[in-house]
């Protein structure tokens, strides 16, 4: 089922929606915890749950699915590690790492969906994800954590970054063999149309001889005829 409207891909847009919505409560609402933020967050994680659960039970797991739904995730924790980088809650290195971990992964994913090739996340890439959320949703508390939330998010780095060595592991050899494939069956292609082409030349070059010695024997007979009138 390859529909692009269904119910788990209309929840992942909403995501997307939440995510200027987010930025937007978050720097203009003047409580030091930013609870309209948090729960901005949280709608917006609860449609990420949500829409996952919708997709396996109804079997609407669609490629248009699998690659919104984790760009939702990523540009979410994005606008999120931006937004408290900012108010110096977490520290822009840790921040810097996450985005460049998120941008390879989203622009990989594009790529790999050009090609129709889609790899959904491991469970080392949603175990990171979960735990991420978990150190987020504790920096809205920063100020009463000493220093905790940031210890859950370096374990979320960690795990995240096991789970991108993972995914190279396993899907490497897919995407190679895939290029070979596409390489076998350009360079089938490029032969057919080549003995085609050879084909063509053959055949037309047939015809010419043909029509050729057509010429010379009518040019034959004529000369054969006018003797025979001229000795007449």
């Amino acid at each position: 089922m390859n529909k692009f409207w269904n119910i788990p891909n209309v929840l992942s847009l909403i995501r997307l929606l939440l995510v200027p919505v987010f930025l937007i409560v978050f720097f203009f609402e003047t409580s030091d915890y930013h609870i309209g933020a948090l729960i901005v967050f949280l709608v917006a994680s609860f449609t990420d749950v949500l829409d996952g659960i919708i997709a396996r039970k109804t079997n609407q797991i669609t490629k248009y699915g699998v690659v919104l739904d984790p760009l939702a995730d990523k540009l979410l924790k994005m606008a999120t590690l931006i937004a408290f980088a900012v108010v110096d809650i977490i520290p822009v290195w840790l921040v810097a790492t996450l985005i460049t971990i998120d941008l390879a992964l989203i622009i990989t994913g594009v790529c790999l969906f050009k090609r129709k090739i889609t790899i959904p996340s491991n469970f080392l890439g949603k175990l990171g994800t979960f735990v991420m959320s978990i150190g987020l949703v504790l920096c809205f508390f920063a100020k009463s954590m000493n220093g905790w939330n940031l210890y859950i998010l370096y374990a979320g780095l960690i795990i995240i970054v096991a789970s991108v060595i993972v995914y190279i592991v396993l899907n490497y050899k897919r995407v190679f063999n895939k290029n070979k494939d596409d390489k076998v069956v350009r360079e089938a292609t490029a032969t057919k149309i080549q003995e085609s082409d050879q084909q063509i030349e053959k055949t037309t070059s047939e015809t010419v001889e043909v029509e050729s010695e057509d010429v010379i024997q009518e040019a034959t007979a004529t000369k054969v005829e006018d003797k025979q009138k001229d000795k007449a």
